[in-house]
């Protein structure tokens, strides 16, 4: 860690730790504000409706396919009909690019990695409202089987069908099982176990029948020749157990590895250059062990160090994060009697699920059942500290400003103050945007240049958080030279970064300016939580159509979605608006 990152962040916990908090119960809405948020809500379907109706003034295919895609997907619950015909006009975009003939193997395979990008983001967006639809869709967008797809993509069909499987377990198990039979019978993969647990935790017999016949067609594969099986074995092993694996089919499966791994040599010490299976048999040697004893024995020799207990956890830390990604609350506690040893992680998930959808009412509920009293007071101080807001008096705000100038450069400074701003602004506004002004003073003073603009945004962005007209001033400032940072862009395509297709801007998020474009896009929900109308004039500013829809259908879906406030600077990394 450098020197300037301990001064940083000794000077964030020092100020942080001694500034007082209070605590506070979060506010029910009043009626005034309910009706004001359905008003702009309905304001947002308006829009999405309008750009519906836009769509087919764009030209790239691409560019229509990803628009139409976030729009049917926002439309759904609101007039379903229309969606479906969205994503009919979505499908033939698909279909188009994937059916691309560029000569050029550079551009077509990138044209291929957009499109195929574009068809699971649409699958996805599906899967959430009609399982079957979805599947069709897939079966109607496969790319022509003549085609020569790049080499990490030749297995893309199997694992898009395990993916959507997975995707649509929990409303459709029996969707699902079809489709993880059909990837079963081209191999085994960890995608095919991942859509296992996913059926477990929704329909326990529809999960055996198919625990059953993974364990026959691994019967039929030599696991030391084919890693991936074997991986996918041991995975399987780690992850489904009895009671919740049928102990008879589990045995069997202990046993097909057992006589692979004896028939490979790795009970001989005689033999040299051990099978991989060797090392594997060692992490899951002691399951092994209980059921088959002595024959097991002279496998005894491939216990490593470290693997008691490696692939067990390894196994129940990714059925967390899976479970933590895409399951409710309900289904992340019930992973606490199944996994014992992930009760801390099991609880915080569910005690952060819950806040993050402002019930802190069960947040509380779920922090008392559990089941440590050091635990249980942990979530709850972590519920207060997260309902809390933070003050600063006058003595904390010079010494603030004295840490200020002790640091070594404005970089550090406006890092500061931008930080202290976030956590207090919810209880003194006035001191944040105070906090702000300073960073603006230090902002405006910044030569010219990419590093000015992407912190004036930023800092834009910071004041719309805080509902001060400011953050809009700022942005109706900049909009001439974002659109002229456009136009530059455009001149130079193909140089040093694609930006066009079919003429359009490619929303791909390549170079400064795409960075800065996508940055916007995802944190649109700062700008249209302060003042709707407002921000759609705003990206109505934009001079190219496909710019505007872009960030007209964000501002709309922040809305809808109840897109959280994100980071006040502009992404860092390169991104792709989906």
């Amino acid at each position: 860690m450098s020197h300037r990152s301990s001064v940083i962040k000794a000077t964030l916990f020092v100020l942080l730790f001694s500034w007082s908090v209070r605590a506070q119960e979060t506010a029910p809405a009043k009626p005034a504000e309910d009706s004001a948020v359905a008003v702009t809500r309905k304001k947002a379907i308006d829009l999405l409706l309008s750009l519906a109706g836009q769509l087919d003034t764009l030209h790239s295919a691409e560019n229509r396919a990803r628009i139409g895609s976030n729009l049917a997907e926002s439309l759904w619950n609101y007039d379903e009909k229309r969606s479906r015909r969205l994503l009919s006009g979505v499908q033939e975009d698909i279909t188009s690019g994937l059916n691309d003939n560029d000569t050029n193997y550079e551009s077509h395979r990138q044209t291929l990695l957009v499109f195929l990008q574009l068809r699971r983001d649409t699958l996805d967006r599906i899967a959430k409202h009609d399982p079957e639809t979805a599947l069709t869709f897939l079966r109607a967008t496969r790319p022509p089987p003549d085609m020569q797809l790049p080499y990490e993509l030749k297995d893309s069909e199997k694992i898009l069908e395990l993916h959507l499987a997975a995707l649509v377990a929990a409303k459709n198990p029996e969707l699902a099982l079809k489709l993880g039979r059909q990837a079963l019978a081209k191999g085994l993969s960890p995608d095919v176990i991942s859509v296992l647990l996913k059926l477990r935790r929704k329909d326990e017999k529809t999960a055996q029948i198919f625990y059953r016949e993974i364990v026959e067609k691994l019967k039929a594969t030599n696991l030391s020749q084919n890693y991936v099986a074997m991986e996918s074995a041991v995975e399987l092993i780690n992850s489904f157990q009895p009671p919740q694996a049928n102990e008879e089919a589990y045995r069997e499966l202990l046993g097909i590895i057992l006589t692979s791994a004896l028939g490979n040599g790795c009970g001989d010490e005689r033999v040299e250059g051990a099978s991989q299976i060797c090392y594997e048999v060692g992490a899951i040697f002691s399951q092994i062990e209980k059921y088959f004893g002595t024959r097991a024995a002279p496998l005894r020799r491939w216990i490593s160090d470290s693997s008691g207990g490696v692939g067990p956890q390894r196994a129940a830390w990714r059925e967390l994060n899976e479970v933590m990604e895409n399951g409710s609350i309900d289904e992340i506690l019930a992973l606490a009697s199944n996994r014992p040893e992930l009760e801390p992680m099991v609880y915080s998930a569910a005690v952060s699920k819950a806040g993050a959808e402002g019930n802190w009412t069960r947040a509380r509920q779920i922090a008392a059942a559990a089941s440590s009293g050091q635990l249980r007071e942990n979530l709850l101080a972590n519920i207060e500290r997260a309902q809390n807001g933070t003050t600063i008096n006058a003595e904390q705000l010079a010494s603030l400003q004295q840490r200020l100038g002790q640091l070594r450069n404005d970089d550090e400074r406006v890092e500061l103050l931008a930080y202290i701003a976030r956590q207090i602004g919810d209880t003194d506004r006035k001191a944040a945007l105070g906090f702000l002004n300073q960073a603006g003073q230090i902002i405006d003073a910044t030569k010219p240049g990419k590093k000015q603009l992407e912190r004036q945004i930023g800092l834009a962005m910071m004041y719309c958080s805080l509902k001060s007209d400011r953050g809009f001033a700022i942005m109706e400032s900049l909009m001439p030279k974002l659109n002229e940072l456009v136009s530059a862009a455009l001149a130079l395509d193909g140089f040093e970064n694609s930006y066009l297709r079919d003429g359009e801007w490619n929303m791909s998020g390549q170079g400064g300016v795409g960075s800065l474009l996508n940055a916007l896009a995802q944190n649109a929900g700062n700008f249209a939580r302060f003042d709707f109308d407002r921000s759609v004039i705003l990206a109505g500013q934009f001079e190219r159509t496909e710019l505007r829809l872009m960030a007209q259908l964000k501002l709309a879906q922040s809305v809808l979605n109840n897109q959280p406030s994100l980071s006040w600077y502009p992404l860092s990394r390169r991104t792709i608006i989906d």
